[in-house]
C-alpha cells in the first residue's frame, strides 16, 4: 500500500512539473520559437523527427490556428511507469483565433528535468484550411 501512495505523490509532483514545462512550451509556440522547443525537447523527440520537420509542423499549427490564449491548466494528466521509464501525458484545449486546438504533450524525466518527448494536436481548422 505504501508504494501506491508514494507513486501517487510522485505522479502529482511530476504532473505539476510537466504543467510548468507546458507553460514554457506554449509561450515559445506563441512567440514562434520553434527551434527553442526542439532544442529543449528530450532525446526521444529529437531523434524521432528532424529539426526542420518539427519546426515546420509547429509553425504550421501556429500559423493556421492563429494566436492562442494560454491554457488555464491541463484538462487532465496520465502518468505511466514501466521498465522503459516514466512518462507524464497532459491534455489541453486552447482557444485560438481560428478555433479550438486539442493538444497532448508527453514529458519524460532526464538529468535536466522533464523534457518534451511527444506532441500531438487536433483541430478541424487544421484539416479545413
Amino acid at each position: 500500500m505504501g508504494a501506491c501512495g508514494l507513486f501517487f505523490v510522485k505522479s502529482r509532483q511530476m504532473a505539476a512539473e510537466a504543467d510548468r514545462a507546458a507553460v514554457v512550451f506554449h509561450q515559445r509556440l506563441e512567440a514562434g520559437q520553434y527551434d527553442a522547443i526542439f532544442d529543449a525537447a528530450g532525446v526521444d523527440f529529437r531523434t524521432s523527427v528532424k529539426r526542420w520537420e518539427a519546426t515546420g509542423l509547429l509553425a504550421a499549427v501556429h500559423i493556421k490556428m492563429g494566436d492562442c490564449k494560454p491554457p488555464a491548466g491541463s484538462l487532465g494528466y496520465f502518468t505511466n511507469t514501466n521498465t522503459s521509464g516514466t512518462r507524464v501525458q497532459l491534455r489541453y484545449r486552447l482557444a485560438c483565433a481560428n478555433g479550438a486546438l486539442d493538444e497532448t504533450l508527453v514529458y519524460a524525466p532526464d538529468a535536466g528535468g522533464l523534457r518534451l518527448v511527444g506532441y500531438d494536436f487536433r483541430s478541424p481548422t487544421l484539416i479545413l484550411k
